[in-house]
């Protein structure tokens, strides 16, 4: 097994993850690209002491970007990986 450092990169705070915070108990971190679900799940309850229910996982796609630095040539951001978790009810995690 990995370390949880490696697996986990950041908590990610949008608008829609703290709405999933609030109202179904759901987290969202931005993970490595070679990690899974078991990985995912083992590195949150060994980081926040919290029991997992489920993963969810998604591979977002790069897009193309336009870069003015280098003479508006075109460039692709990197893809990520997002992890979903849902927490046992009553457990939560403090990120602020």
């Amino acid at each position: 097994m990995k370390e949880s450092v490696k697996i986990l990169k950041e908590a990610l705070l949008t608008e829609k993850a703290t709405m999933l915070s609030a109202n179904l108990n759901q987290y969202v971190f931005s993970v490595s690209i070679d990690s899974d679900k078991r990985n995912v799940k083992d590195a949150v309850e060994s980081t926040f002491g919290v029991k997992v229910l489920k993963v969810n996982t998604l591979l977002a796609k790069p897009k193309s970007k336009r870069d003015r630095t280098r003479r508006n040539k075109l460039g692709f951001t990197s893809h990520t990986k997002k992890a979903i978790v849902t927490l046992k009810a009553g457990e939560s995690i403090d990120l602020a």
